[in-house]
């Protein structure tokens, strides 16, 4: 009599992640300091609202004497009927710092060539960069500023005065504000805002549409926020890919970088077989890669244990780092060969993800690849 035999059970083979297979495969990994994080950054905008409230109906003109100043300079204030509105903008421009420096908010008039102009206030996009993003040189940023805008009809004739005056030179301009009859928006007759301290700004834009029609701000027709929907991302092209390596490395790793310079390590691994037309900031960057993946797990080569998404691992670890001067000379201490073989696979990374080349072919080509497109400027 035959038993019966026990049917089998097939277990279905548990899939492995990419992260999993590469961590399995001890897969030697290359990195590339012109791959910056992508952020994005959004001052506050609550004076926009503010100065909204403010029901702004025109603007007068003078000159206002200034602290430091051997004489008057021109005034542009602001002619509202809330007076409570127009301290809570100015708060927000304090909360930028125009009290050390009033060129965080950013004025901009526009001559219209009907006669009228458009007056555009907002935060200055380079030092909202500074207060809102830390070291953002180790970033790809998106900054997004709101800006007030309001249109006059017609124009004083002290602006086209004070528009010879700005591009004579560097001269400060006051912007304050006051509140005017409700009742008589024509009456001389204003009354300062005292909790606006004049805003001192040096770099005041005073720009005519028949001069530059093609400026950004004439691209605005209108209040609304438009944006093109369904638009790819824009590819990252090898000169942006040079300066932002180039910016990692001058903002996180100075020392790192003349320790290396000041070696013969440049020299050693340009006389390695293939390796002769390495530049020096490739030689630069992979010494670091190879001190960085020993930071992130002491003993490793080439982020061949680092696990996770390994390139936030090795970006978190930039951001943290400190420089020191002391007497040591890390990373100028690698192995010539360890170093040209890091630079190996920095190069096929960075051709990887622009997907340039056929990754299997050999370096020196993929070298030559790497220099004709432009990831060389050194």
């Amino acid at each position: 009599m035959k038993r019966k035999s026990k049917p089998t059970i097939k277990r279905a083979k548990k899939r492995e992640t990419p992260v999993q297979k590469s961590v399995a495969k001890n897969a030697e990994r290359g990195f590339d300091f012109g791959h910056q994080q992508r952020v994005m950054a959004m001052p506050s905008t609550d004076f926009n609202q503010a100065l909204r409230d403010a029901e702004v109906i025109g603007c007068a003109y003078g000159y206002c004497k200034v602290d430091g100043m051997p004489q008057p300079v021109p005034s542009i204030t602001l002619v509202g009927r809330n007076s409570s509105a127009f301290v809570r903008a100015y708060e927000c421009f304090a909360s930028w710092g125009c009290q050390e420096d009033g060129d965080v908010v950013d004025v901009d008039l526009l001559l219209q060539p009907d006669g009228g102009y458009d007056l555009w206030i907002g935060s200055e996009i380079e030092r909202s960069l500074y207060r809102t993003i830390p070291q953002a040189d180790l970033y790809d940023p998106i900054v997004v500023c709101v800006s007030w805008r309001k249109h006059f009809d017609t124009t004083n004739e002290m602006v086209h005065t004070i528009k010879e005056y700005c591009e004579t030179g560097l001269h400060p301009v006051v912007i304050s504000a006051a509140v005017g009859d409700p009742k008589n928006p024509t009456s001389l007759q204003i009354k300062p805002v005292t909790e606006w301290q004049n805003i001192l700004k040096f770099r005041l834009g005073i720009i005519e549409n028949s001069e530059s029609p093609m400026h950004a701000r004439f691209a605005h027709s209108n209040d609304k926020f438009t944006q093109k929907q369904g638009r790819p991302p824009q590819q990252e092209s090898p000169e942006d890919i040079c300066r932002r390596r180039t910016r990692t490395l001058d903002s996180a790793f100075p020392v790192s970088r003349e320790r290396v310079r000041r070696s013969s390590l440049v020299q050693e691994v340009r006389k390695l077989n293939g390796f002769e037309d390495v530049s020096e900031t490739q030689v630069v960057q992979g010494a670091i890669n190879l001190m960085i993946s020993d930071v992130l797990v002491p003993g490793d080569k080439h982020y061949c244990q680092v696990s996770g998404d390994y390139s936030k691992v090795i970006w978190h670890a930039i951001e943290s780092r400190i420089e020191i001067v002391d007497c040591t000379r890390r990373p100028a201490d690698q192995e010539p060969s360890v170093v040209a073989h890091q630079i190996e696979l920095d190069v096929r990374a960075t051709l990887s993800m622009a997907k340039a080349r056929n990754l299997e072919e050999t370096f020196p080509r993929l070298q030559e690849v790497f220099r004709q497109e432009g990831y060389v400027n050194d």
